[in-house]
């Protein structure tokens, strides 16, 4: 295709006008009716998005007021436990009043959220097999469950015994007899809850935890204990951890058949197992979890995959983000398989999820039908990056206030294009001019607003049919703007660099190189060699500037807010 430099300078500014994730993810037009709240478009959806709040991070700061509600419709309450006397108790009683009132406050917003009581968790599982056990004590603690939630105004229970007839902690009670006991469990407190309805007026939910293997679906009776449930909240994550031997993902969206020594599990398999075994789609909820494992590897292999590790624990998706992600030193990928990144710096293996594999389970979820998507846990996300990203994928298009950029250093630039209707923002509102693009995200962008339709073979090993960017990534090749990283590998899920981005815009403005016009940046010596005419060329333009203290920072990711200010000044 035969190319001009005006047709460029045009096109160019199309060039932001939408961000993909993955190929699920679409955005909001200036025609939507901005009037609408956030909870009149989840009462539409079918899908449900449950967040558990741990009661003891309101130690920490991180109280119930701080929950951001607008994108959830449920809060399950963690943890009450079991007393000696076999009746709910609550396991936090110092916190847990004044957390039950400040939850009632945030239901006076959103009058529709749902708040449960979630009972035993991992560590308060041991009394469930004894209190089970009879009818006595069976009715025993279903009448305190109908009393607790009546006296606190709250909407149901959500029992989560990890786990029935064997796993959990060694201390726990067992027995076989758990199989039929907890069918009968949660009869009796279905029961219960209908009797408080009828006092209360009030509808009232029963849910439970449960475990993503085929164990747990083989030491219960799924298809009679549904009947008493309103959905499963699947735990769909810790499906591998620091227990393991190997090094392997927390929450893999489907299996791979890459060679490992660990069995293979995924929300996949999962979804699939419960449906088998007669549970309604509807009633599936998954797990989603906002959290991942950091292992010490034993040797650098396999980009840290499959290794022995000496270590390894739990960090918050805050953590991740804020030490590791923003960390040079680490390198990320994405498995084309499972769907999920890692990090890895030859020492360290990280196994987590981000927005972009969360969009996918999101994607997934509302493709199966399923019942919609619990969270593990809220506080791990503070800023929201990932519920975000669930919400938008499961609700494609709701509205909340865009006010993330004001105060950024190109906030007027990016309210200047949104009021031109050069771009629009993500589904809930947001600009996110921190987030950074992908290389197949880029190349998708690019075909969009260039009209590239013609394809070419290519021989990347890291691009497969089946991948949403497939047909993009020969679109971009047939043009000749976008190259692979190298002869075989094109790194679709990898960040575009400052350095790329610049290479792609000399190239798509038909831009004479200009090495020499590299020099004006402090750091020009790490402007990779191949890419220094087309940093050159953009730079002499004043298309593309440092930063304050004159650097260029060539490896860098290039971000949104970096992106609307490129375009704008080609535009001036």
């Amino acid at each position: 295709m035969k190319k001009t430099k005006l047709k460029h300078l045009f096109m160019a500014a199309a060039l932001i006008m939408m961000f993909y994730i993955g190929q699920a993810a679409s955005f909001i037009s200036e025609g939507v009716e901005k009037t609408k709240t956030a909870y009149e478009e989840i009462e539409k959806k079918q899908q449900i998005i449950t967040g558990y709040y741990p009661a003891w991070k309101s130690y920490s700061g991180y109280t119930p007021e701080k929950i951001d509600i607008r994108k959830l419709t449920h809060i399950n309450y963690a943890f009450a436990n079991i007393s000696s006397d076999y009746k709910i108790e609550m396991g936090y009683p110092d916190k847990d009043p004044e957390n039950f009132k400040k939850l009632q406050e945030l239901k006076k917003i959103a009058p529709d959220l749902k708040v449960l009581i979630s009972i035993g968790g991992w560590n308060w599982s041991g009394r469930f097999s004894d209190m089970a056990a009879t009818d006595v004590s069976r009715t025993k603690f279903a009448a305190s469950c109908a009393e607790f939630v009546s006296r606190y105004g709250l909407d149901g229970v959500d029992l989560d015994w990890e786990y029935p007839v064997g796993g959990g902690l060694d201390s726990n009670s067992k027995s076989p007899d758990d199989k039929q006991n907890f069918t009968l469990l949660l009869k009796e407190i279905r029961e219960r809850l209908n009797a408080q309805e009828l006092k209360d007026n009030k509808d009232y939910l029963l849910t439970i935890a449960a475990g993503a293997s085929n164990y747990y679906i083989e030491n219960t009776e799924v298809e009679k204990f549904q009947n008493y449930l309103d959905y499963v909240n699947l735990m769909t994550y810790d499906i591998h951890g620091p227990w393991d031997a190997y090094t392997d993902f927390n929450s893999p969206l489907y299996n791979n058949n890459d060679e490992s020594n660990q069995y293979k599990i995924s929300i996949d398999s999962s979804v699939k197992s419960w449906l088998n075994a007669g549970l309604p789609a509807d009633k599936l909820v998954v797990g989603i979890p906002f959290y991942g494992y950091v292992y010490t590897v034993s040797k650098n292999t396999n980009n840290g995959l499959y290794q022995t590790h000496s270590q390894g624990r739990s960090l918050g998706f805050d953590v991740i983000k804020n030490d590791y992600l923003s960390n040079p030193e680490y390198l990320k990928s994405f498995h084309a398989e499972s769907l999920v990144p890692w990090l890895y710096n030859g020492r360290t293996f990280i196994s987590y999820d981000d927005s972009h594999s969360i969009a996918l389970k999101a994607e997934y979820i509302r493709e199966k039908n399923l019942g919609g998507a619990m969270i593990w846990e809220l506080s791990q996300d503070s800023e929201g990056q990932l519920l975000n990203s669930l919400y938008e994928g499961l609700y494609d298009g709701s509205i909340l206030p865009a006010k993330d950029y004001q105060g950024h250093w190109a906030g007027d630039v990016i309210q200047k294009w949104l009021d031109m209707g050069y771009i629009t923002g993500y589904p809930d509102g947001t600009f996110r001019p921190e987030n950074f693009v992908t290389r197949a995200e880029f190349v998708k962008i690019v075909n969009n607003a260039f009209g590239f339709e013609e394809t070419a073979e290519i021989t990347f090993t890291d691009v497969k049919e089946e991948n949403w960017y497939y047909e993009e990534i020969q679109k971009a090749y047939k043009e000749g703007d976008i190259i692979g990283v190298s002869e075989t590998l094109f790194a679709p899920e990898d960040y575009i660099t400052r350095e790329q981005a610049a290479i792609v815009l000399s190239r798509l403005l038909n831009l004479e190189g200009f090495e020499k016009g590299a020099g004006v940046f402090s750091d020009s010596s790490q402007i990779s060699s191949w890419a220094k005419e087309y940093v050159g060329a953009v730079a002499y333009r004043n298309l593309i500037k440092g930063y304050g203290d004159n650097t260029f920072r060539p490896l860098d990711n290039i971000k949104r807010a970096e992106a609307v200010v490129l375009l704008d000044r080609i535009l001036k």
